[in-house]
């Protein structure tokens, strides 16, 4: 039997254009998601397209190139660790918010 079979099934999400925000929490705890940046936290990238968030959830960036410059962004703020996340600093990814 192969390690893959007691990973969690993960849903595919080629369809869906909405995410409940605990959904995204729960992808982003077991590594699949990729925020913006640590101070960023309202766009993330998970099965392959970018997310952005609010109050309701998640809405998907359906518009490739919109996508792209997404990517670009992302690249320019160097966080490029998946999962790395920003759970200590924002309530977005359910830790405190940064005080300053």
């Amino acid at each position: 039997m192969s390690a893959d079979a007691f990973l969690p099934a993960q849903p595919d999400l080629g369809a869906s254009t909405e995410m409940t925000h605990e959904a995204m929490v729960a992808r982003w705890q077991q590594g699949l998601v990729t925020p913006m940046s640590s101070t960023i936290d309202t766009f993330a990238k998970t099965d392959g397209s970018w997310w952005t968030g609010g109050q309701g959830g998640w809405q998907r960036v359906a518009e490739a190139d919109r996508n792209e410059r997404l990517d670009y962004h992302h690249n320019r703020f160097g966080s490029t660790s998946q999962a790395k996340g920003p759970v200590a600093v924002s309530p977005q990814w359910g830790g405190p918010a940064r005080r300053g």
